[in-house]
């Protein structure tokens, strides 16, 4: 990609448009669950995917609340 922006953009289009990640887009409440339902979806074959994206998603958001 030439850019960030473009990477963020392919893949929400890859998830928003695909039903395989329904399940993933209905549970965008929880950090936990999304990257769950992305892993059972098959988005990634790293059997820690789940936990690690969960994890760097819960970290940005503390950074986010401490900064507020």
């Amino acid at each position: 990609y030439d850019s960030y922006e473009e990477s963020f953009r392919d893949y929400a289009r890859l998830i928003n448009n695909n039903p395989r990640y329904e399940k993933a887009r209905a549970n965008t409440g929880s950090a936990t669950a999304y990257a769950a339902e992305l892993q059972k979806a098959g988005y990634a074959t790293d059997p820690a995917y789940a936990k690690k994206l969960g994890g760097a998603i819960q970290s940005a958001l503390r950074a986010q609340q401490a900064q507020a």
